[in-house]
């Protein structure tokens, strides 16, 4: 994603039809959820689509408050109740537009929450103005910064050499005095009173010193202390405005909205007036409303287009009953305008269809299609020929497969360009008709288009859960307790209520298990879903630097801890009954199982036992220290909080997982079973920002480590 644009990062849904309170939901660039039938994934991703509707789509209290509650609706004012929530990144720009205008620091008003009523009123608040604590490069910055401005300054330089020397050691010495990885109150705090002694004993009578170090250093330091202090910040109306107008756009797609092959126009325009229109029947409309923006002309002037030039206009209500009728004889001029007229409406029509044609083959990757748009009397067509069928047939005559995507394909074609890049989309069981191929193809193209906008999809199809972007996988369950909709991160089969839920991820895992026998990828056999996010992340990050060029594809497999390589083992080796690479931790269980393999059936392939400890010193290192340590550091104390940082306790260059464990015990945090694995999960969704410090010797570690899974 462009960092000039504002993204969601999470979002929260309460009191809305199935749902009563779904916690919070992080997203990413490409988000899936996943669950049964009936299981609310659908509500979920409808409210989330009424916070900024790309198409205006109202909001229903008869429709979406929950039926339960709906005697309470009038009667206790609930349409006051705020049924959508959602945390959004701030473009860059506006960040730091933001920060100057309020007069305070800019990572306090970085994340901003958007919440709406179902009165359709809007609540723009900065309730994260609390930081605990700050990435040191940014104080090492403001006093590095400092320091080269003043030496460039005349005031600076026309003072002496003693004064000028203890100015620059006094900065130095601060600047070294700056912890290693974070900054708090207190670091503040003594550098703020060392600053004003230093000023008040140093410069004396002279005024433009300390006027410069009050605006250059205390200033930016008081603005840390009221970011540590969380003093509040109440936005303008105007700044709420300019907020409102940054945010995202939504683009909701299910395949109720998609188009048949035969438009009755009249209908269609005795539609477009009404406002009283059923859930499907207004999904329909926005679909042919996008469809005629698309080839520039009104349901009204095909209509023309389409009739005999002496009827101008007829139209009927919703039981097919003509309301009225207009027509009109012409002269033999009249009848050539009209003639020139509708001919040129022909050509536009071909226009249209033959632009669409070519932007579709771009997108579908499962033949090539050709459309016609045609009008005929009451009715406006699309026809679809292929190579294989020359012949033109309706679109209903197709694939549903194929109808759906053309659908959504011109629903996101409108939407988005009309809104420009600032828009989620947010897709309902996508593709659900397509063959599995198809789908597959479907998952990759949402890769492609996360890119450059953010997705949110639901589904309940193994093809379309992407074993790569696990981190952003979600299940989607029943409460058997409630009744009620609840969410989880956690893919494991032993989370409550929601064993079915999971299962297509599962099921993806053992298709992935299949494709490396059916296409020729690379199975790397790994511990658990921690270990097969972490290489993703660096196999991202190599793939970008240009420095993994493996012509197959790694294919991960988490098996379930050291007990599970051995049954994984079996089913995922070759057709020659060549063994797959295992890559396991230098813990004892991990060594442990490492001699168990070599003794036995890797006897012979001692080569393709892999341990952490190969690419890094003789310690118990695990999957983790692979990482850089200052990462899982940043993220362990925004996670967690105890009565110290765990940077404060870290020490350097030993195993990163038992200090952690250590450390959640000492401050009596309770580490809930799968904390690795989110962990992970945080490391993969800001990959984009860490992989820019990844220093050369990680990234020589990063190389050999890959270089061995090849089998090099």
């Amino acid at each position: 994603m462009k960092n000039t644009e504002t993204i969601l990062t999470r979002f929260k849904v309460k009191n809305f039809r199935s749902i009563e309170d779904s916690d919070w939901i992080e997203v990413a660039d490409n988000s899936c959820l996943v669950g049964t039938n009936e299981s609310g994934k659908t509500n979920l991703l409808i409210a989330l689509w009424k916070l900024n509707p790309a198409n205006n789509e109202p909001i229903i209290p008869l429709d979406d408050f929950p039926r339960l509650l709906f005697s309470k609706y009038e009667a206790e004012n609930y349409e006051e109740e705020v049924f959508i929530s959602a945390d959004f990144l701030l473009g860059e720009q506006l960040q730091v537009e933001l920060a100057e205008e309020l007069e305070c620091d800019i990572d306090q008003i970085k994340v901003v929450l958007v919440e709406r009523e179902y009165s359709g009123e809007y609540h723009v608040s900065f309730p994260y103005t609390k930081i605990d604590q700050f990435d040191s490069k940014r104080l090492k910055s403001l006093l590095e910064g400092f320091s080269n401005n003043l030496q460039s300054q005349e005031i600076f330089n026309k003072e002496g050499h003693d004064l000028k020397s203890s100015i620059i050691d006094f900065l130095k010495i601060k600047i070294d005095q700056v912890p290693e990885n974070f900054f708090d109150l207190d670091h503040i705090l003594s550098l703020r009173n060392s600053v004003i002694e230093f000023v008040t004993s140093t410069f004396g009578q002279k005024k433009k010193l300390p006027e410069y170090f009050n605006t250059f250093v205390i200033a930016h330091l008081d603005k840390f202390i009221s970011s540590f202090k969380g003093d509040s910040i109440d936005p303008s109306e105007t700044i709420i405005d300019r907020i409102l107008e940054s945010i995202p756009q939504f683009v909701y797609y299910s395949d109720y909205g998609n188009l048949d092959s035969e438009i009755f126009l009249p209908r269609v325009i005795e539609d477009f007036k009404r406002e009283d229109l059923g859930g499907t029947a207004r999904a329909k409309a926005r679909t042919l409303e996008v469809l005629f923006k698309y080839v520039n002309l009104s349901p009204q002037e095909i209509f023309e287009l389409g009739n005999d030039a002496k009827v101008i206009i007829k139209t009927v209500n919703h039981n097919n009953v003509e309301i009225s009728k207009t027509e009109q004889k012409l002269t033999d001029q009249e009848i050539k305008q009209w003639s020139d007229k509708k001919r040129k409406r022909n050509i536009l029509l071909e226009s249209a269809a033959t632009q669409l044609t070519e932007s579709f083959k771009h997108w579908w990757l499962q033949g090539d299609y050709i459309f016609q748009f045609k009008a005929d009397g009451n009715h406006f067509r699309i026809n679809v020929s292929d190579s294989l069928r020359p012949e033109p047939i309706e679109l209903e005559g197709r694939s549903r497969g194929l109808q759906w995507f053309f659908s959504f394909f011109l629903v996101f074609l409108v939407e988005t360009k009309e809104n420009h890049s600032n828009t989620i989309l947010l897709l309902d069981e996508p593709g659900l008709s397509l063959h599995p191929l198809a789908q597959y193809d479907l998952a990759k193209f949402f890769r492609k288009l996360s890119e450059d906008n953010q997705l949110i999809y639901t589904s309940h199809s193994p093809f379309l859960v992407d074993i790569d972007n696990l981190a952003n996988v979600k299940a989607v369950y029943v409460n058997k307790d409630s009744g009620r909709t609840n969410i989880t991160s956690n893919l494991r089969y032993d989370e409550k209520d929601s064993e079915k839920s999971i299962y297509p991820v599962h099921a993806a895992l053992g298709l992935t298990v299949s494709d490396t026998l059916l296409l020729g990828c690379k199975p790397i056999l790994v511990e658990g879903p921690s270990d097969q996010i972490y290489l993703s992340f660096i196999k991202r990050f190599l793939i970008g630097k240009g420095t993994l060029k493996y012509s197959k594809e790694f294919v991960f497999i988490p098996v379930g801890g050291v007990k599970g390589m051995s049954p994984v083992s079996k089913l995922v080796s070759s057709r020659d009954n060549e063994l797959p690479i295992v890559l396991l931790d230098s813990d004892k269980a991990g060594k442990d199982y490492k001699k168990n393999l070599l003794n036995g059936k890797y006897k012979e392939s001692k080569d393709k036992v892999l341990e952490v400890n190969d690419f890094l010193k003789s310690k118990d290192y695990e999957i983790e220290d692979l990482i850089p340590h200052e990462i899982l550091i940043k993220i362990i104390d925004r996670m967690f909080r105890g009565n110290e940082y765990f940077d404060d306790v870290y020490v350097k260059n030993e195993p990163i997982v038992d200090q952690i464990q250590q450390w959640a015990k000492n401050n009596k945090i309770d580490l809930k079973l799968g904390w690795k694995v989110d962990l992970s999960k945080e490391v993969m969704n800001r990959s984009e920002k860490y992989f820019e410090d990844i220093k050369d010797e990680t990234a020589q570690i990063w190389e050999s480590l890959f270089k061995a899974l090849s089998g090099e």
